[in-house]
């Protein structure tokens, strides 16, 4: 997909930040980007390149607005790792009809990855954003570690 001249890829990136981190990811649509944003933020505890998934759990997240949506989701996934010892290696979501997110994550026993860092305590709405015009979907979310 491409946005004037340029394409948009997916991809996420960590900022250090006083004890904490800032989490940024974009994608050319809203599902990518918060795919990407997951990624990011398993990115901060764990290494999971050589993972293989051993389980899939349903993702099902109600219409609520975007940066609620991408709260909700990234809570989810600290839920996951935090309660559960599982760890995301891969996420397929798409959007619903009705504005939510449904999907998958395939996870990993936490044992079976390297921790790279704790598990995130939690995501802040703090200087919370998450936007997208025309193909061009971007967030910036404070993570608490």
């Amino acid at each position: 997909m491409t946005v004037g001249e340029h394409p948009v890829e997916r991809g996420s990136r960590l900022v250090p930040h006083t004890a904490d981190c800032i989490l940024e990811a974009w994608g050319p649509d809203r599902a990518s980007c918060l795919e990407e944003a997951v990624g990011g933020l398993v990115g901060v505890f764990a290494g999971t390149s050589d993972a293989a998934a051993t389980t899939v759990l349903p993702v099902s997240l109600e219409p609520a607005p975007d940066p609620d949506i991408l709260v909700a989701l990234l809570e989810e996934v600290i839920y996951t790792a935090e309660v559960f010892g599982k760890v995301p290696v891969r996420v397929h979501l798409t959007e619903t009809e009705e504005g939510g997110i449904a999907g998958d994550m395939e996870v990993v026993d936490g044992t079976q990855v390297p921790l790279i860092g704790p598990v995130p305590k939690a995501v802040s709405y703090h200087g919370l954003e998450f936007t997208g015009t025309a193909g061009d979907w971007r967030c910036h979310v404070v993570v608490d570690v």
